[in-house]
This record gives structure tokens, sequence and C-alpha cells, in this order.
């Protein structure tokens, strides 16, 4: 396992950076990640596989964007940039790509500037994504992204920490609004929509479970991820199940996982 020492900045609380870079099979992680995730899949034990949905949809919808010329991405609430994240993605397609990785957990901040320290072209930054002026104000986000050219938002999980009281249509408006024509919007969402009644126990006995490592997380069905997309033109299939957004025909998707049902995902083009 290689830890940096910046891992030390809070070794026994776990952190949920730290948690999902385990579920993905990362190295980015310490035993007090690793014995909540361990409680976390006690009680909900499609959770690493849902993490790999989700992780393999921001793998697709990168390569889906950069194909279409977008070479700049901005990633909101990212975790740690391990395993297969955006940069890693992009630049293996073009190796001029840049990534702003956005969080704002000291910790996945401290950890992803370190592990970023030698790629010139994607850098961490500490920000609240739910405060969009101040992240566009941010000296390192403006020498990086060029808000002329297109650009890809990538929203993979940081929307299931946005409650409705928090307007969660006008910040993707906000977001949508800051955007050339041409840019595009990845996001997922949990949801329960589809479970069957045991499962739907599950995802909220996870959601408890979580109480402690962050504020709160938030399930949407179908109806609530459309209305996010107001404004954008949905690329097919539309809103979908996570593992079904355009797979690939040689991606090896498991059948039968509770958790194929557990997200909803989608990308938007700005027009």
């Amino acid at each position: 396992m290689i830890v940096p020492e910046t891992a030390h900045l809070d070794p026994d609380t776990p952190n949920i950076a730290r948690i999902y870079d385990y579920y993905l099979g990362g190295a980015f992680n310490l035993p007090a990640d690793r014995e909540r995730a361990a409680v976390i899949k006690s009680v909900l034990p499609g959770m690493e596989m849902l993490a790999r949905f989700n992780r393999g949809f921001l793998r697709r919808s990168v390569a889906f964007m950069v194909e279409r010329g977008i070479t700049q991405f901005l990633d909101l609430g990212s975790g740690l940039p391990t395993a297969g994240n955006t940069h890693e993605v992009a630049q293996a397609l073009d190796p001029n790509a840049k990534v702003v990785y956005v969080d704002y957990e000291p910790v996945a901040v401290a950890l992803g500037r370190r592990i970023l320290r030698n790629n010139p072209n994607a850098v961490m930054v500490e920000a609240d994504a739910r405060r969009v002026d101040a992240l566009f104000a941010d000296p390192a986000v403006r020498d990086v992204l060029d808000l002329t050219r297109p650009l890809g938002i990538m929203m993979t999980g940081v929307m299931v920490f946005v409650g409705d009281h928090e307007d969660p249509v006008g910040l993707m408006k906000a977001y949508r609004d800051v955007c050339a024509p041409g840019s595009h919007i990845a996001l997922s969402q949990l949801t329960d929509e589809q479970a069957d009644p045991e499962t739907k126990v599950q995802v909220h006995a996870m959601v408890e479970a979580y109480k402690g490592v962050i504020e709160q997380l938030y399930v949407r069905d179908r109806a609530g991820v459309e209305a996010l997309f107001d404004g954008l033109t949905l690329v097919e299939p539309g809103v979908t199940l996570m593992p079904e957004w355009q797979p690939h025909p040689d991606t090896d998707i498991p059948t039968g996982s509770p958790a194929h049902h557990l997200g909803y995902a989608a990308v938007g083009r700005v027009d």
C-alpha cells in the first residue's frame, strides 16, 4: 500500500475520499477507511460494485467528450484523483488535456495535490462546488481553464450531497451558464427508484452508515435527475442506469448485481 505522508492528516478518522479509493481498488486508503467501508458493505453488499459502476460511467463519458474535441475538464467533488480518474482517461487520449479537480475536504485536497505534483496539466483545488462564483474566481481554476472554449464538467457523485433545499436545479443552471457552447456536463446520482424492497432498505441503511464521515446523502428518482438537465440537450440514451450509459462492447458488466439499479447517469450538451 502506498500512503503519502499527507494521508496522516487524520489517520484515525475514516475519510470519504479514501473510502471511495478503497472501493475502486486504489492504494490511498488507511485502516480506518477500510473498517468503515466494511461496515457500509455489511448493510449494502453492492456498495463496492456501485462505486465501480460510477467510475466506469466517468471513464466512458470523459472519453466521449474527448472524442468530440473537449480538452479541458472540471471534476467537481472529485475525491482522490486515482484509480482511472478523469486526467488519466483524458490524457491517455490527448496528452495535453487539462483537468481541474475540486473538493472541499482538506484531506482529499492534500492527498490529491501530492498525487498530481508531477502532472503539469492537472491541479487540485480546495473549493465548495456549491459556490460557483467563488470557484470560478479562484486563480488556479482560471489559470487552467479557458471558459471561451468547450468544457467538460464531471459531476459523477457530487449531486448526491446536494439536497433539494439547496436548489440543485439552480446549481446546475449556474454551471451551464458559465459554459461555452459545445460544453458537456456528465452527472451520476444515487437512486433507489428501481430497487427491490430489500435493497431499498439497504440503501437507506447505507446512508445512515455514512453518517459521521459525510454530512448527508440524498437519493433521487429519474424525474429528479431529468430536472437537473433543464436547458441542456441530453446525449443518447438520456437518463439511464449507470452501467447502461453507452456501455462498451468489450466491457464485462456483471449481471444480477442489485447495484445495477442504484445509480442514474446522463450527459447533457450546452447548445
